[in-house]
């Protein structure tokens, strides 16, 4: 199981803008952010955020990105869901042929399944405002 480099930035991205709590373009998030956020993957990053309503997008002179919920209603699963497809993050390794199904083939694939409710249980868990406050404490704010 693993979670995606595209998710992990988004995550990133949230808890730079909730700081914020304002407007804020593309080049200033990269500029802010410490894990050298290349700009062309964070502009997409952004443009999949305010797609699935996540961010409001805002053109021209003095555009940029804001939050379009409070920091409260945001969960993680909200914001890896806007970019990634969390069942992507679990593979099985067995492939599945309908007429070469197996006892253990089925349990096996059942053993994916609890593990991916339980990760989206948990995703769900975690607010945006949670992550803002565990920056803001590692990082004396």
């Amino acid at each position: 199981m693993a979670i995606t480099m595209k998710s992990e930035y988004a995550i990133k991205i949230m808890i730079l803008i909730g700081l914020e709590n304002r407007r804020v373009c593309a080049r200033e998030l990269v500029k802010k952010c410490r894990a050298k956020l290349p700009l062309e993957f964070a502009e997409k990053i952004l443009a999949d955020l305010a797609r699935n309503g996540i961010l409001k997008a805002y053109r021209g002179r003095g555009g940029g990105y804001e939050l379009a919920k409070d920091t409260e209603e945001i969960t993680v699963y909200d914001i890896v869901t806007a970019v990634d497809n969390p069942t992507d993050a679990i593979k099985c390794f067995v492939d599945v042929v309908p007429e070469q199904e197996s006892p253990e083939t089925c349990t096996v694939n059942k053993i994916w399944e609890v593990v991916l409710e339980k990760m989206e249980d948990t995703l769900k868990s975690i607010k945006l405002r949670d992550l803002i406050q565990d920056y803001k404490a590692r990082c004396k704010i």
